[in-house]
């Protein structure tokens, strides 16, 4: 069933909204304070000790009103409005135009690697964003390790969908589905909520859309992958000029077709202006898993690892939830996505710092001192400071034995698939292994160390 994309009263997957804080309405401030009445003027001159007391009583009565009309007479400061850092602002709602919000602490100082997924949910597309939830954790894990100057990078994803009719016709069936994020899970969230229909596919908008909207930033690898199945001329806004902008700014654009021996329709071109590369897949393609013997004992372990997480402030609960539904989504797709999502959390490049006590105070996010222990686990609430401290240094050291131990037994699987693949025959290319063998040579061209993956 179509709907009028300018329909307001069409069907949207939102997430539910933020409760609103408590805190009544807000102080007058002098602009909204009522005007004081202006004195009756007298005819006649007034006596010098009436002027002195009218002088005096004015001044009394100034000191008095001002305290009142703009605050407390102290010196201190106001306090400062809540920022981004202190307070996490929520992930986007999907409408139709959505203002770029952060979805996470402040991005973390040092280099990173910045992937933009600008994905077609026209009707056809069905196929590609299976493999965009199922896979996302294998490109994750092609980058575990990377190093640029010694220094590991934070991975941080975005995500776009364009060309479906259920958008806004004035966006140009475009929609920023979640801004740059270094949480994994907010972007297998966003991902699952995202549903296919027809549309027009406007390549060069949602391009020139992501390159000025997402906040890329600092030392490392920027790079888009632009994935669909039609021409790509279409829309208003020319696809060299969206792909010049993008490389001035230091950001590579890949195009991934998604339908064999369509080269013609300006995809390998856009890719060669872009100095990207031009991959090919069969968006239908299911990923293949070579069972190895280390399996259980990951899946087991993974599932350990959720309990060294703790919830804290306004997203902890929602945070924990969300962590255990991404399992669950990952298991839809059978072993070959949950392993690789257990091997994920094992890695650095697993991190949530706007819900999860232990890498928030890893980042620098909170400290135990400026914490709402109302919002901590029952089991905690109670407990002196020194308790509190060693608690949690328990669940970190128990996190750290079990990352380890994770790690260790990866290693062991990559090389026994590696051995077993050499004895396969190839299997077409998939989203995540066309994005894994052009992100890993990217990004060793922009000058990072990365060992060679299985």
């Amino acid at each position: 069933m179509r709907h009028d994309p300018s329909d307001p009263s069409r069907p949207h997957a939102r997430r539910p909204e933020p409760p609103i804080p408590e805190g009544g309405a807000p102080e007058p401030t002098p602009s909204s304070l009522p005007p004081v009445p202006r004195p009756r003027s007298f005819a006649r001159a007034r006596t010098p000790l009436e002027t002195v007391l009218l002088a005096s009583t004015a001044a009394l009565l100034a000191a008095v009103a001002w305290p009142i009309a703009f605050g407390n007479g102290s010196d201190e400061p106001a306090p400062a409005a809540p920022t981004a850092a202190s307070t996490p602002a929520p992930a986007s709602s999907p409408t139709s135009s959505p203002e770029p919000t952060a979805t996470a602490p402040d991005a973390v100082p040092g280099p990173s690697i910045q992937i933009a997924l600008l994905l077609d949910t026209s009707s056809s597309m069905n196929g590609l964003i299976d493999q965009a939830r199922s896979q996302l954790w294998s490109v994750v894990n092609a980058l575990d390790g990377a190093t640029l100057h010694g220094e590991r990078p934070t991975i941080e994803i975005a995500l776009y969908e364009y060309g479906n009719s259920e958008l806004s016709l004035d966006q140009g069936f475009i929609r920023q589905v979640s801004p740059f994020t270094p949480e994994l899970d907010r972007v297998a969230e966003a991902l699952f909520e995202l549903a296919t229909g027809g549309g027009s596919e406007h390549a060069g908008q949602v391009i020139a859309r992501s390159i000025d909207e997402l906040a890329w930033r600092g030392e490392g690898l920027k790079v888009v992958y632009i994935a669909g199945n039609e021409e790509f001329d279409q829309g208003p806004v020319d696809w060299r000029t969206a792909i010049e902008t993008a490389r001035d700014r230091g950001v590579v654009v890949n195009t991934v077709n998604c339908t064999q021996g369509a080269a013609d329709r300006g995809w390998q071109p856009a890719a060669a202006l872009a100095g990207g590369r031009f991959l090919q897949i069969d968006h239908n393609a299911v990923a293949e898993h070579i069972p190895a013997p280390q399996d259980e004992q990951i899946a087991r372990l993974g599932e350990e690892l959720n309990r060294t997480y703790v919830g804290y402030g306004r997203d902890g609960a929602w945070g924990m939830r969300n962590q255990a539904k991404q399992d669950s989504n990952s298991k839809r797709f059978g072993s070959a996505s949950s392993i690789q999502r257990a091997v994920t959390k094992s890695s650095t490049n697993y991190r949530n710092p706007s819900w999860d006590l232990l890498d928030a105070l890893e980042t620098q996010t909170t400290t135990l001192a400026q914490l709402d222990r109302t919002s901590l686990p029952a089991e905690t609430r109670d407990m002196t400071d020194a308790e509190l401290d060693a608690w949690v240094e328990g669940k970190r050291q128990a996190r750290t034995d079990l990352k380890k131990e994770l790690a260790q037994l990866a290693a062991q699987r990559a090389q026994y698939v590696a051995a077993q693949r050499a004895e396969h025959s190839e299997s077409p290319d998939r989203l995540d292994t066309a994005m894994v063998r052009s992100i890993v040579e990217q990004a060793r061209a922009a000058g990072f160390t990365i060992e060679s993956t299985a």
